[in-house]
């Protein structure tokens, strides 16, 4: 198994937290919207979700992109 470890800005880190607080409570919401059969909460909640699920993976790619020399291809 490989670890990875990140040192991330101190803005970054903040940034990571929220989205993933965010992401968490859209994912309740969808439940509750479920539960609900609300529709357009649902689609709401799906949308936030997306949203936050995003910033995640752009703060993980600004940290871990692959440098040419390390093998990417153009």
């Amino acid at each position: 198994m490989t670890n990875l470890s990140l040192t991330l800005s101190e803005l970054d880190q903040r940034l990571l937290k929220s989205g993933i607080t965010g992401w968490r409570g859209a994912n309740h919401d969808i439940d509750s919207a479920i539960n609900s059969e609300n529709w357009a909460a649902i689609e709401r909640a799906q949308n936030d979700r997306a949203l936050h699920a995003n910033a995640i993976a752009l703060i993980f790619h600004k940290y871990t992109d692959t440098a040419t020399e390390q093998g990417a291809q153009l």
